[in-house]
This record gives C-alpha cells, structure tokens and sequence, in this order.
C-alpha cells in the first residue's frame, strides 16, 4: 500500500500536468491571434504619426483594425475602429470641428479585404474634401495596403496652406513603397 506522501505528490503531479494543460491551452488561443502593421501615416504638419493595424485569427481573417498614434517614436495612444462601422464610414482623425480623415469601404470583407475610400480634407474654409482610392488586399495569409495595384507602406499628407489662413486641410498624399 502506497503512503499518504507517495498518493498526494502522484495527485500533485497530476494537478499540476492538468493546470499547465489548462493554462497552454488557453494562452495559445490568444497566440493565434497576430497583430500586423498595414500602413503607416505621416504628415508634413506635424511629428504625430498614425499607424494602421491588424489582428488576425488564426485563418488570417480580420478580427480587428487599430489606429495607433505615435510621439517621438512612442504609442501614445490607440484606438479600435469597428469593422462593422467601415461600411458606414470612420473617422480616423478629427480637428476642432473638423473631420480630417474618413474611412469608407463598401464592400469590405474581414476574409478577402476590399475597396477603401480615404476621404479626406482639401479646404476647411470652404468646406471642400478630396477622395483617394486605396484597397486592403489579402495575399495568402498576409495582408497589405494598395494603391492601382501596387503595395502602399507609407501614405504621406500634404498640408493645403493658404496665405494668411495657414493649414486649411489637406492638399494630396504621397504615395510610399
């Protein structure tokens, strides 16, 4: 017959292997999820930088979109935008009253991407805006930015100026491999 000692280290053991067991399994559920940077956003107005982010599921299918804001090369702050709000359109940067930066697509897809409308800003005093046409491409498991066809890293602003006025919006964007 087995000791007391000898029967509680065995159920020890056991409810350690089960703990650790628990513990892997539930951590790798989160392991499946991988965040992915998609494009980064400058301006020729300010040092503030915006990055567009991702997190997939373990089919590489969009779960989330992240607008990540960084100073001096630090997060300093990031902010969900709901897939579900893409369709009706997201605002992505806004100025006292003014929405800068719009997000729209129409026929997004968290599986296989789709068409993105960047609305943006051209002239605040007269309350003009300016679109560009950019898609989300899924390609294989990886996913990336594009502008006709080809992959988009950085999507620089160009601030509109006017005299007297200063920066009234923005004047086009600058494309970047």
């Amino acid at each position: 017959m087995k000791s007391n000692s000898t029967m509680i280290n065995a159920l020890l053991k056991k409810e350690t292997f089960f703990l650790v067991l628990v513990l892997f399994s539930l951590t790798s559920i989160n392991a499946l999820a991988v965040e992915r940077e998609l494009v980064t956003i400058t301006n020729d107005d300010t040092p503030t930088v915006f990055k567009m982010v991702i997190d997939t599921d373990n089919n590489s299918d969009i779960q989330k979109f992240y607008k990540d804001t960084y100073e001096r090369n630090k997060r300093t702050s990031r902010e969900i935008i709901p897939l579900d709000k893409i369709v009706d359109g997201v605002n992505l940067e806004k100025r006292d009253k003014y929405e800068i930066v719009n997000l729209k697509s129409d026929n997004f897809a968290a599986h296989n991407g789709g068409d993105i409308e960047l609305d943006t800003l051209y002239n605040g005093a007269k309350g003009t805006r300016k679109s560009y046409d950019l898609e989300i491409e899924r390609i294989g498991d990886s996913w990336e930015i594009q502008k006709d066809g080809r992959p988009v890293k950085v999507l620089h602003l160009k601030s509109n100026k006017v005299f007297l006025l200063g920066t009234v919006g923005i004047k086009d964007i600058e494309v970047k491999k």
